[in-house]
């Protein structure tokens, strides 16, 4: 009687184990495409951040030695300036899906990219107003701009993997 009791304790531990096992594959099977789906609302999200990004700093790049090129015509200042303060506005429309999907590293640089926008903006603003050569005064704007982008994406990357 004494086998018999051990062996179906046995089987009862065997059974436990066994849905045990199954429980947690099914949960595993359930959290890997939620992981997969956030990994990839957090891409969008980056992605349209630094297209944005890409094209203000694309927007204000000194083309030519007379000055700045928007569609291969040299923008009125004034035209220059407003086609900068809309791309930074879609930009800034950006960055609250980046502050929703954080992590808290992506969303500071996301804001460090946001300073240097305002800043290249500013830039290009006194330069219409002064009536300077605007390849002087944006360029190193444009280079910031530029450098905050890559570490965002740096950022972005290491975000991702995680």
């Amino acid at each position: 009687m004494n086998a018999e009791l051990w062996t179906l304790a046995g089987v009862i531990v065997g059974a436990a184990g066994a849905l045990g096992a199954a429980t947690l594959t099914s949960r595993a099977a359930r959290r890997a495409p939620l992981a997969t789906h956030r990994r990839d609302k957090r891409r969008e999200a980056y992605a349209a951040f630094v297209g944005v990004a890409t094209e203000l700093a694309i927007a204000a790049e000194p083309h030519a030695s007379s000055g700045f090129r928007i569609n291969s015509v040299a923008p009125n200042p004034e035209e220059w300036v407003q086609e900068l303060n809309t791309i930074r506005r879609r930009l800034l429309a950006a960055y609250p899906l980046v502050q929703l999907e954080g992590p808290q590293e992506v969303e500071r640089s996301g804001m460090a990219v946001m300073n240097a926008a305002l800043v290249l903006v500013m830039a290009a603003d006194n330069v219409a107003l002064a009536d300077v050569p605007p390849a002087m005064q944006v360029s190193g704007e444009v280079q910031k701009l530029s450098d905050v982008v890559a570490t965002f994406l740096v950022d972005c990357q290491t975000a991702l993997r995680i």
